[in-house]
């Protein structure tokens, strides 16, 4: 059982390709310092049929990342959802949860 995974921080790069999408994070650590995340989402098509686009997304926003960190240990993760700045949170069909 793995434990999930909380990311506050500025979106720096988003590759909106198939077959997933790829959200770059800058976070900070418990200590303050800058940590680079690379977040794995679903299929671009799963987000256009839920009306998102990716131009929800803006370079330099800062977002929430709710997801599972990869087994390896990089600051890799499957994203189970995305709390945009005004509240809206987009849930990854990849996450196997209900959509709240």
């Amino acid at each position: 059982d793995r434990r999930g995974v909380v990311l506050e921080g500025t979106l720096t790069r988003l590759d909106w390709t198939n077959p997933h999408v790829w959200v770059y994070l800058d976070s900070k650590d418990d200590e303050g310092a800058l940590v680079k995340w690379r977040c794995e989402s679903g299929a671009p098509n799963s987000f256009l049929r839920d009306g998102w686009s990716n131009r929800s997304f803006k370079v330099g926003s800062r977002l929430i990342i709710n997801g599972w960190p990869a087994k390896d240990g990089s600051r890799t993760c499957m994203v189970r959802s995305v709390k945009l700045p005004d509240g809206t949170s987009i849930y990854s069909r990849n996450s196997n949860q209900s959509r709240q």
